[in-house]
């Protein structure tokens, strides 16, 4: 049982009772504002300096602003479930999202300099003493995993910053994509805990028991490419790296055959989960492609289906669910955003499939998935702002 004092928890404003509440609207409005500004970066009109520069100010927003953000803001609310002591609410919770937001504005309108990378690197660090004094107090060892995904997410930012404040050599190629794979890395934890819950319960059909070999394949091989990747990153292309990555995105079939993914094809909420994972398989897959024939297939190319098809349509997935759930409405989306889920994937067709097939629109294909993008989010953020900013349906605190 979570121990709450109701009546002082109901006196904090709605948007600060629980972490998901300001992260996810927050990091749904950013994510817009930062692929309109993207699109008109590519349609020839500099909006905004952009720290450092724009590739590097985009890699950087979208991996540690835009998602970092919603990582963030679903761990601190998923650790009270964990460990029935009540999230960080109130000033505790608007300070670190104030950082986050203060940092934001810093890298699109300032020049570099350390000061805003201490700034950026400061709400990473308070989120995860945040998440870590609940999970160790109460021994919760089945999560402490997300307190060292957490520090690693912290390093990645530190070698990221250093990049373009020229402490580091690394290329940004090589940090974005050690970033991309340890949230490909997360997804496949939180997504074999709870696609196959999602789905039991959303089709009324028997739980989907997980077979410990299954699992550990698929999660092993995943922690493989990625470590493998931090450790001893290889030369670009790599044969061996490519048929690492080609043996973890096959390595969840087995996984994936449990899933029942045909049973959910009229539930938005649950085929948008589904196709966000194979989404990630798919590209991880191709990622192993790029290395091993990098002239029949461009890094790029399968770099975006992780984190347009992968990554964006599991945080859209998860926060329309999340954010229902924790503020007891009922799980269902509405016309909106099955729009938003659609047009996300075509955003993810176009920043991939046209390339390839019509490379001459490359530059066009750029502008249209970054509107196609904002659109799909800024739909989100239509529903769910009011959702995220009042109080409760049923009148609890959260």
């Amino acid at each position: 049982m979570q121990i709450v004092d109701k009546a002082s928890a109901l006196r904090i404003p709605p948007f600060l009772r629980l972490a998901f509440r300001p992260f996810f609207l927050a990091a749904g409005l950013f994510s817009v504002i930062t692929m309109l500004i993207w699109a008109g970066f590519w349609s020839g009109f500099m909006l905004f300096p952009m720290y450092g520069n724009p590739v590097w100010w985009h890699s950087h927003e979208m991996l540690f602003g835009f998602t970092g953000a919603v990582i963030v803001g679903f761990l601190l609310t998923a650790v009270q479930n964990w460990t029935g002591v009540p999230g960080i609410s109130g000033w505790k919770l608007g300070l670190v999202f104030a950082i986050w937001l203060i940092a934001r504005v810093a890298l699109l309108v300032m020049a570099p300099h350390a000061v805003w990378m201490i700034l950026d690197l400061l709400w990473l660090a308070m989120a995860l003493l945040f998440l870590a004094i609940p999970i160790i107090r109460n021994r919760q060892w089945r999560n402490v995993l997300f307190l060292p995904v957490l520090f690693l997410l912290l390093f990645l930012n530190t070698r990221m910053h250093g990049i373009v404040l020229g402490w580091s050599h690394v290329p940004l190629s090589t940090v974005a994509l050690q970033t991309t794979l340890l949230i490909a890395v997360l997804m496949t934890v939180m997504g074999g805990r709870v696609i196959p819950f999602f789905t039991a319960r959303g089709t009324q059909t028997e739980p989907i028991t997980r077979i410990p070999w299954r699992e550990y394949l698929a999660l092993w091989s995943m922690w493989a490419v990625f470590l493998s990747l931090l450790l001893l990153p290889p030369e670009h292309p790599s044969m061996w790296f490519g048929v690492l990555c080609m043996f973890a995105a096959l390595a969840q079939i087995p996984r994936l055959a449990r899933w029942r993914t045909g049973s959910t094809f009229r539930i938005p909420l649950l085929w948008m989960l589904h196709l966000a994972y194979y989404f990630t398989v798919v590209g991880v897959f191709l990622l192993g492609v790029s290395q091993v024939f990098p002239q029949q297939l461009a890094y790029s190319i399968s770099l975006h289906v992780i984190t347009v098809g992968g990554i964006g349509g599991m945080i859209l997935a998860m926060v329309v669910r999340v954010s229902l759930g924790h503020t007891g409405r009922a799980l269902q989306t509405g016309k909106l955003i099955f729009a938003a889920f659609v047009t996300l994937l075509m955003a993810v067709l176009v920043r991939t499939l046209l390339i390839v097939m019509f490379p001459g629109l490359t530059q066009h294909a750029y502008i249209l998935s970054a509107l196609l993008w904002a659109v799909a989010f800024g739909l989100f953020c239509i529903v769910f702002w009011p959702i995220l900013t009042q109080a409760r349906a049923d009148g609890h605190p959260g």
